[in-house]
């Protein structure tokens, strides 16, 4: 275990780079990586655009049914347990998507894969973080979202892979690579234990700032968070979001190597060009909503994918579409850390991980609404222009909607009590000091 390794590391950064591993795999394997099988699927079995965009549909929408679920599981049993159990069933699908013959045997395993990411993935992760942070919670989720950017970048590997031995065999090694990888990350992943001799947010006693409050744990029970204007109004805003930005991940390959005419290794190099600038996003956000208003840090993010989406669309050239493609990575990377940390600061943290849950329900929605569309549109136009023309239009709905949703200040109240100055930590005992 980590913790034992580095006992004077604070355990949430352990905790923070240990999820970050994990949302790497499945980023490189499930969520970019099957964009380098999908014309492959499609050649060899003769399906069309839309049915196939359909299965990628099917992973984001059962997922995202599956989230509330597995958010109550993780604030009962806890996030390594859940960890642990998804890993183990996205590979099963992984490794049975190898073997499809069919496409009924395809929306199947994109369905088991669905539950396995869903348990596996970012959502695990970002419950366990919102208890190990409070000051510093917006800036470890951009940290642990990292890890999603700089799996687009080994989408070069799995494109590698899937030119050297075709996709069936690709999918095999991807399945062995996340139990055997994936297993060793996730048991370093847990929520904050009471009585944790290490003080809240890694802080030592210099980097307490005059007035700091500490506020004790709290939480907005769930029927009167569904039913707050704020949640419903992020809740659309976000559906609208990931509408248009799920349908670029699903189809920036195919589309580059269909409509630009780029080979598959430069389409893949693409999406790990895309994912790390995205970092710049997830980073910038992340500290920025810290010091800032997260709604409005939310907004700007959303406005740069409205802005590259039309761009995408008259790009005739590679390089103007990779003009695009840089313009709306750094704002889909700064959606993703600012939404879990307006949730627990709306919310509170000891349902996070079910609000969560319910949130990426509603978001997967549009997730799984935009590539089938987009798909639709490719299959009845013969172009992508019109599908990134309705995705651009989408995303900017979500604007003005996310900036509607002002904080639950009365609801909270009701909750959270009363703030108290922090006094600095104590000195840790040895062996356990935070760094």
């Amino acid at each position: 275990m980590l913790r034992r390794a580095f006992p004077d590391v604070y355990e949430g950064w352990l905790v923070v780079g240990s999820s970050a591993f994990v949302v790497l795999l499945i980023a490189a394997t499930f969520f970019y990586g099957f964009g380098t099988i999908f014309n492959e699927v499609v050649l060899e079995f003769g399906w069309s655009v839309g049915a196939t965009s359909l299965a990628f549909s099917l992973r984001s929408e059962v997922g995202g049914v599956a989230a509330p679920f597995i958010g109550a599981f993780i604030d009962r049993a806890g996030p390594g347990r859940v960890l642990i159990v998804g890993i183990i069933v996205a590979a099963i699908g992984v490794l049975a998507m190898s073997f499809m013959q069919s496409l009924w045997q395809f929306y199947v395993a994109m369905f088991v894969i669905a539950l396995g990411t869903s348990s596996a993935g970012g959502q695990v992760g970002l419950a366990a973080i919102a208890t190990w942070f409070r000051l510093r919670r917006a800036r470890a989720m951009s940290i642990m979202t990292l890890g999603g950017g700089l799996g687009g970048v080994l989408v070069v590997g799995v494109a590698a892979l899937v030119d050297a031995f075709g996709w069936r065999w690709a999918l095999r090694v991807l399945a062995l690579g996340m139990v055997t990888l994936g297993m060793v990350a996730a048991m370093n992943v847990r929520a904050r234990p009471a009585g944790h001799p290490q003080p809240m947010d890694g802080l030592r006693a210099r980097d307490w700032r005059e007035g700091d409050v500490e506020i004790a744990d709290w939480g907005v029970p769930i029927r009167a968070v569904v039913r707050s204007p704020a949640f419903l109004l992020l809740a659309l805003a976000f559906i609208l979001n990931n509408f248009g930005t799920t349908a670029i991940i699903v189809h920036q390959i195919p589309y580059l190597e269909r409509e630009i005419g780029a080979s598959k290794a430069v389409a893949g190099s693409t999406v790990a060009i895309f994912t790390l600038t995205s970092i710049v996003g997830r980073l910038g956000f992340g500290l920025l909503a810290d010091r800032y208003s997260k709604r409005l840090m939310m907004a700007l993010a959303m406005s740069l994918v409205v802005i590259g989406l039309p761009l995408l669309a008259l790009a005739t050239e590679l390089w103007q579409a990779m003009l695009a493609i840089v313009l709306i990575a750094p704002g889909f990377g700064g959606t993703i850390p600012v939404r879990p940390a307006i949730l627990a600061d709306y919310f509170g943290t000891k349902t996070f991980g079910t609000i969560n849950g319910i949130m990426s329900l509603a978001q997967t929605t549009g997730g799984a609404i935009g590539p089938w569309v987009v798909g639709v549109v490719v299959d009845r136009m013969g172009t992508y222009d019109l599908g990134w023309w309705i995705s651009a239009g989408v995303v900017a709905l979500a604007v003005p909607v996310v900036l509607l949703a002002s904080p639950p200040t009365e609801l909270a109240e009701r909750f959270r009590p009363a703030p108290a100055p922090v006094r600095p930590p104590e000195p840790p005992p040895p062996g356990a000091a935070a760094r």
